[in-house]
């Protein structure tokens, strides 16, 4: 199998990259971390470093986030040393079944794999509702794509698409102040993005699209099972989508 790059963008991520444990070394392809990092100030890079060994080179870059993280991330992959990217956040850990499947797995350069994603809340996994439809291209060889998406980057690219259904879990809301200030965050780098390409909205949109967001998660897609981190996941995601429109109205109005 061949070697592969993990990249990874970084600002003051100490307490995310403290939960990795020994992870990365059990992912015996991975030779290479690419880090794009924004100024950390806490042991950020520290810990970084100290995961370099003789098969594991650490690269660290110093580069401002500038609210387009799809540059990021191809900047990243221009200077892997191999074809074949994985893309993590430092907010995510691999399930051990995923690992022992990487291990195994003969890559196809035709193809390029998504892993299903779960969200983590207060230490709850929410296998329901936004996790449903969560399965983001992670796995795939750099000459296949690139990049597309200031915020949600994705992997844009004409090869084939097969899911690995061992799971990645996603510790983005360790509690629900930093889960709402992500999605304030989000939700204003997003309305930008919409203003550019000129998206218009109304009355209806900023009543319609929540509305319609919360219904698809808490019961097309069944969060409700997931009992009150499932509601409440809902209900922030649909917030998330009143603050992108809220946001863009007032883009057209100030």
């Amino acid at each position: 199998m061949s070697n592969i790059t993990l990249i990874l963008l970084t600002k003051n991520e100490q307490e995310n990259l403290s939960k990795w444990g020994g992870w990365i070394d059990k992912l015996i392809h991975i030779n290479e971390i690419i880090v794009i990092d924004s100024s950390s100030t806490d042991n950020t890079k520290l810990i970084l470093k100290s995961l370099e060994s003789k098969r594991l080179k650490i690269k660290i870059f110093d580069k401002k986030f500038n609210d387009n993280f799809a540059n990021l991330r191809n900047f990243a992959v221009k200077h892997a040393i191999n074809d074949w990217i994985l893309f993590l956040d430092a907010d995510e850990i691999p399930s051990s079944k995923l690992i022992n499947y990487l291990n195994k797995l003969n890559l196809d350069n035709n193809y390029c794999y998504s892993i299903k994603r779960y969200l983590v809340y207060l230490n709850k996994v929410v296998y329901h509702g936004v996790s449903t439809t969560d399965n983001p291209i992670r796995l795939f060889n750099r000459n296949s794509g690139k990049f597309i998406g200031l915020i949600h980057e994705v992997w844009a690219t004409s090869n084939k698409q097969t899911t690995i259904n061992f799971p990645v879990f996603h510790y983005s809301a360790p509690n629900l102040k930093t889960f709402l200030n992500k999605l304030n965050n989000y939700s204003t780098i997003r309305a930008q993005e919409l203003f550019k390409q000129k998206t218009k909205v109304n009355l209806f949109d900023i009543i319609i699209y929540p509305t319609a967001k919360f219904i698809q998660y808490y019961f097309w897609h069944l969060g409700f099972v997931d009992g009150i981190p499932g509601v409440i996941i809902c209900l922030s995601m649909s917030f998330y989508s009143f603050l992108v429109r809220c946001k863009l109205w007032q883009l057209y109005h100030v």
